[in-house]
């Protein structure tokens, strides 16, 4: 219950701040929701081979790389980048690098 109650708040705050700068859609909701999973998924792939740490940095960096990746092929392709999906996808990161602690 307390893990729902902090990622409502989380994202409650961090899609509000966004809003006020930013077009605010369900694509904001997608970078964020994605980078958690990507995050969440690579680090409990790599946690028991290569251990928590360097798990914790790889899940970053993977997450972090994909979305930055993301707007590279945005610029090129689809017209331009938005500065708001960086911020989600960081939203979701930290989201991530918050809830670890609560399951160890």
């Amino acid at each position: 219950m307390k893990r729902i109650i902090i990622v409502v708040i989380f994202l409650f705050l961090s899609l509000n701040l966004s809003a006020q700068k930013f077009k605010m859609g369900g694509d904001k909701m997608l970078h964020f929701t994605a980078s958690y999973t990507i995050s969440h998924i690579t680090y409990h792939y790599l946690q028991p081979r290569v251990g928590y740490k360097k798990a914790k940095i790889y899940s970053t960096i993977i997450s972090l790389g994909t979305g930055i990746i993301k707007e590279i092929i945005d610029e090129r392709y689809r017209g331009g980048w938005e500065q708001g999906d960086i911020y989600a996808n960081m939203g979701g990161i930290i989201l991530f690098r918050i809830d670890i602690p609560l399951h160890q």
